[in-house]
This record gives C-alpha cells, sequence and structure tokens, in this order.
C-alpha cells in the first residue's frame, strides 16, 4: 500500500528534501515531488556528501544528479571532509557529519532560498533516538524522541514528514513504485552508537512486538506535548535582569530545572550540561545566600535572596577617578557626576540611580573606585558599619557589588553610586546651592556619551 502523507502545511511554500540517495530520501523526495503540483509546492534537493566514504559516497552524489535532473529538480550540492573536521573539533563522525549537515540546511533557510528543508526520520529513528536518550540518562525531553519540526529561523525550519512510517512501510512503498535508491554499507556497522541499536536491540524487539517502532513513536509524542506543557508553564519561573538570569527557587522542581535550561540557553549554554550540573543548581535552592556552584562554559550559579542566579562573572578594572564634574567609565556603567539644583524633596527608591550630595561635606582625596574590604560607611540616618553588612541589609546580589562604583576618602566611603549616599554627605538646611552635587549611575549602551 502506497504512503500517504499530508502536504497541506507546505502549500504554497518551498520545500527542499535532504536527498543522500537512501531509501528513506528517495521515498520522501518522490512522494513531495507527486504532491508538489496539487500544493503548489516548489519543489528543491539538498545533498551532502561527507568525505568518509570514497568511491561510494561520490557514487550517492552522482545518483541524487542523476535523480533530481529526471525529475526536473533543483539540486544544492554540498561536501565537506568530516574526518578532518572531526579530529580539529574531537567530535565523533556522526556528530560532526550530523552538525555539518545542519549548518548547511539554516544557511539554506537563512538565505533565503527555501523555507523547509524535509528530511526522512521515520519511526524507527525515532525509536532509537528515545533508547539512545534513555540509555545515556535523559529526562522527559529526551523521551520526546525526534522533534517534527526544528525551527530555524521564525516559523522557518527542518520538517521530519516521515516519522510516523516504519521503514518497512517506506521500503514497500518504494518496491510498488518500482524506484531505485543507494545502500550505504556503513549502516550495517554496529560500531555506531544507533546502528547498534538498530540491529541488536530495535530488531530483535520487534520479532517480539512487532509494533513496539510505532508505539514508541506513540510514546514520544504524548512525552513531548507533556514536555512543552511543562516548559510553557517554566517560561514564568525565570527572567533576565543586568546580564543574569533568576530562576524562582520556590518554583516546583520539573519547573524549575526546565527554568534553568531555558536560563542555560540564554547565556549560550545548550549541549554542554550534564544532570549531575541540574543536581546542583537544585541543591542551590537549601542554601545559604551566596552559595554557588560552577557551570560548563563559564557560567556561575548563586543562590539570592529566594532567586537562583545564573551568570559569567566580569572581571572589575580597578579603576579610580579623583571626585570631579565628569563622566567616569568602569566595567558595565559609567557613573556621571555634576553640579545640580538640589530637589524639591528627597524619596529614597529601591535603588536609585540619582544621589544628591553636600560637596563641601568631603574631605580631600576624594575618588570613585570600587569597593575593597574593610570599606566602612556611615549609613543614611545614621550608624557606621562595615560596606559588606550594608550590601546585605540592602539585599544587592555579591555577584554585583563589585561593579558599584563607591566615592570613598581612604576606607571611608560617602557614596555608593546607585545606592545611598552617607550621613555624613547629606544635603541639610545649611548646605549652599552651589555645593550640591549629583551623581548618576548610567548603563553603558543607555548614553551615547558614555566612554568605553
Amino acid at each position: 500500500m502506497a504512503l500517504r502523507i499530508d502536504l497541506s502545511p507546505y502549500a504554497g511554500k518551498r520545500v527542499c528534501v535532504a536527498l543522500s540517495g537512501g531509501a528513506d530520501s528517495v521515498a520522501l523526495f518522490l512522494l513531495l515531488r507527486e504532491g508538489a503540483e496539487r500544493f503548489s509546492i516548489s519543489l528543491s534537493a539538498v545533498h551532502v556528501e561527507h568525505g568518509i566514504r570514497g568511491e561510494q559516497s561520490l557514487a550517492d552524489t552522482a545518483f541524487v544528479r542523476e535523480l533530481c535532473a529526471q525529475a526536473g529538480v533543483p539540486l544544492f550540492c554540498f561536501s565537506a571532509q568530516i574526518p578532518a573536521l572531526a579530529a580539529k573539533s574531537g567530535r565523533g563522525l556522526e556528530e560532526e557529519a550530523r552538525a555539518f549537515r545542519y549548518e548547511v540546511f539554516a544557511r539554506l533557510i537563512r538565505e533565503d532560498k527555501t523555507d523547509f528543508v524535509a528530511t526522512a526520520h521515520h519511526a524507527g529513528d525515532n525509536a532509537e533516538s528515545v533508547l539512545f536518550h534513555l540509555f545515556r540518562g535523559a529526562s522527559l525531553t529526551g523521551a520526546g524522541g525526534v522533534r517534527p519540526f526544528l525551527p530555524v529561523e521564525g516559523e522557518r525550519g527542518v520538517v521530519r514528514p516521515l516519522l510516523a512510517f516504519t521503514k518497512e512501510e517506506i521500503l514497500a512503498d518504494l518496491r510498488e513504485r518500482g524506484a531505485a535508491w543507494r545502500e550505504d554499507a556503513t549502516n550495517a556497522d554496529t560500531a555506531y552508537a544507533r546502528n547498534f541499536l538498530r540491529h541488536r536491540v530495535l530488531k530483535p524487539a520487534k520479532e517480539a512486538f512487532p509494533a513496539c517502532e510505532k508505539n514508541v513513536y506513540g510514546f514520544s509524542r504524548l512525552a513531548r506535548e507533556d514536555d512543552d506543557f511543562l516548559y510553557s508553564l517554566a517560561e514564568g519561573c525565570w527572567r533576565e535582569e543586568d546580564g543574569a538570569c533568576l530562576v524562582d527557587a520556590a518554583a516546583p522542581r520539573p519547573l524549575f530545572l526546565r527554568a534553568c535550561v531555558r536560563a542555560l540557553a540564554r547565556l549560550g549554554v545548550e549541549k554542554d550540561y550534564t544532570y549531575a550540573n541540574f543536581q546542583a543548581l537544585f541543591s542551590l535552592i537549601g542554601g545559604e545566600n551566596g552559595t554557588s556552584v560552577d557551570l560548563p562554559r563559564g557560567v556561575r550559579a548563586v543562590r539570592e535572596y529566594g532567586k537562583i542566579a545564573l551568570y559569567r562573572p566580569q572581571p572589575f578594572a580597578a579603576a579610580e577617578y579623583a571626585f570631579a564634574e565628569g563622566e567616569f567609565p568602569f566595567v558595565g556603567w559609567a557613573v556621571r557626576v555634576g553640579r545640580a539644583a538640589p530637589p524639591a524633596a528627597f524619596r529614597k527608591e529601591a535603588f536609585p540611580r540619582r544621589l544628591y550630595l553636600d560637596g563641601a561635606k568631603l574631605p580631600p582625596g576624594c575618588v570613585l573606585r570600587p569597593r575593597r574590604d574593610g570599606d566602612v560607611f556611615a549609613k543614611f540616618g545614621g550608624g557606621t558599619r562595615k560596606l559588606k553588612e550594608f550590601f546585605i541589609d540592602e539585599k544587592i546580589p555579591r555577584r554585583e557589588r563589585g561593579a558599584i562604583p563607591v566615592l570613598a576618602a581612604g576606607g571611608e566611603v560617602f557614596a555608593v553610586c546607585g545606592a545611598e549616599i552617607s550621613e555624613k554627605a547629606k544635603l541639610d538646611k545649611d548646605t549652599r546651592e552651589a555645593d550640591v552635587f549629583s551623581i548618576e549611575m548610567i548603563r553603558k549602551g543607555e548614553n551615547e556619551c558614555i566612554p568605553t
């Protein structure tokens, strides 16, 4: 019985078939070519030669060229020396070849040569993927198997129209058509993990459970549906703020861990983490404020007042500037100092960006600089204490403290920029208007005149 796939999602679109020359990709190519006119699909194909199998691989390319020429379908051809690329990157041949193929697919979409790249993944591939992830240790995401759609740019991306069909159904369709295809000898090599699963695990399983691949497909779709729903809930459990991703430590574990996945992705970490990393992240929930763990690719996570902050620590340069009017650059910030009219009334906000002080009350030698160990601060309203204790009282995260400039003379702080002035430098009824200064914190990028 001939295969039937729903082509309506691709009506009026451009579809490029990933055509290796093997049975699966040839079957998908023929199905799309058959329905292209009816659904107004602009059809093309892409072939990637990996430089792995020598003359056999070149013969596959020749076969694909001839197939497309006979069908009048445009063909994009790409080649690479995957063994050399794998040796350079340290990845395995399979992983390197897949990475190169998907770079090619994304390039075709981003260069506006197609709307979709269609790959011929089928139910057997999906079952292999589910088992592969489970055997290596995976969450519900891994149990979701092969995604039917992999976005690349907006609504355009990689599609897998054959996922619901088995290899046997695909081969039966090709034989019914009398179609030819190429065989890849490496598909029988069980040294490759997926081939081992195909021949040593799934093949015997199908003898006892003939419908196992389709049943695994059904399970993986349900797992994917549940996982996507949990990820949608997790979106409300984290936010991005000042270069860090803040995850709600009170979120239920399934949502907390997924929010951490999203946060890591936002910081550019999508594949290098392990389950142990997430165990370490979850352990921070029971830790004290300031407890931290290091994560892959230079990311650090720290417990902060009911949140887990994931961020990349930044070095803080030991900049120091004599107190004067002007703009002074620090890491991530600039401080603008100028004379100002006294404010009509003082109103303390959670973290005010602009402060006012009496310049006549400052001792000689005041400088703008990062904080130092041992700094003390006469808090507004009275009471001298260590600057560290002030930061703790104000719930200013430890990771941010090194980036906050202070106005100080020796070890005494007269203003914590963006936060508070000292009792010793406050405005009062005796302050002359000519002695009023404002100190304003400005994030770099908010004002073009800030030095870089």
